[in-house]
């Protein structure tokens, strides 16, 4: 299971039965699911500014 601590916007696996309760009781966790692989997308390139 995934978690997110919400203070720090880290996202931590948790596989120990007893830590996965204790953090799901706990109110600076929440349960995440994990990242996909995200798309590359092509950059993006700025627009020419005019006069130049």
């Amino acid at each position: 299971m995934f978690f997110k601590n919400l203070e720090s916007g880290l996202v931590w696996e948790v596989t120990d039965p007893d830590h996965v309760k204790r953090l799901k009781n706990h109110k600076n966790y929440e349960e995440v699911k994990p990242n996909e692989p995200k798309k590359s997308k092509k950059d993006k390139q700025s627009p020419e500014k005019v006069g130049e």
